[in-house]
């Protein structure tokens, strides 16, 4: 059952947001690499729920998926332009690397706990990482490649030692905005 009220919350959210995303978009920012494609296909898919009676169960729970996803991404983004960079997207979108893993390092977190069973020193390890990234950020500096580095080899560690295969929900949606001929 499709909740509608929740196409009047992502129309809301839209408009909210509206200044940040047609800043974003218009300047083709690297800060949207994480969710461009989430953002094409849940656009194409709210546009098809008012044109397309046959709009199903499967395609609102893509929407679903999609708007919650972007939802936290941009709240994430939008947080920390007000705290540390005084609303300047300019400077921010200058630390654009650093804010995308800032933001697949909560991805980890969330995929983690959404695995059920999970070390909690894994967990802890990316919350460490968080945090470090966070500083670097709200100091306005670069996060060091170190760190980069350090991420990728313990998630790959982390996600090879549960047996889980981790597809990022931003490739998800490329596949899927790919499937719709939007790309």
């Amino acid at each position: 059952m499709r909740d509608e009220a929740l196409y009047h919350q992502y129309a809301n959210w839209k408009m909210e947001n509206d200044d940040v995303l047609k800043y974003l978009i218009d300047h083709d920012s690297d800060l949207l690499i994480r969710f461009r494609h989430v953002i094409e296909v849940t656009d194409h898919l709210y546009d098809r729920l008012i044109d397309d009676p046959s709009y199903s169960q499967e395609e609102h729970s893509i929407f679903e998926t999609g708007f919650y996803y972007m939802l936290s991404q941009l709240e994430e983004i939008t947080a920390l332009l007000e705290k540390a960079y005084n609303n300047d997207i300019k400077k921010l979108e200058a630390q654009a690397a650093g804010v995308n893993l800032l933001l697949a390092t909560i991805d980890f977190q969330n995929e983690l706990l959404s695995a059920g069973e999970f070390d909690q020193k894994d967990y802890d390890m990316l919350v460490a990482f968080e945090k470090d990234i966070l500083n670097h950020l709200e100091k306005q500096e670069t996060v060091p490649e170190s760190v980069y580095e350090m991420i990728d080899k313990a998630s790959t560690e982390m996600f090879s030692k549960m047996d889980v295969d981790y597809f990022p929900v931003n490739d998800i949606f490329l596949e899927i905005a790919d499937e719709l001929g939007l790309i």
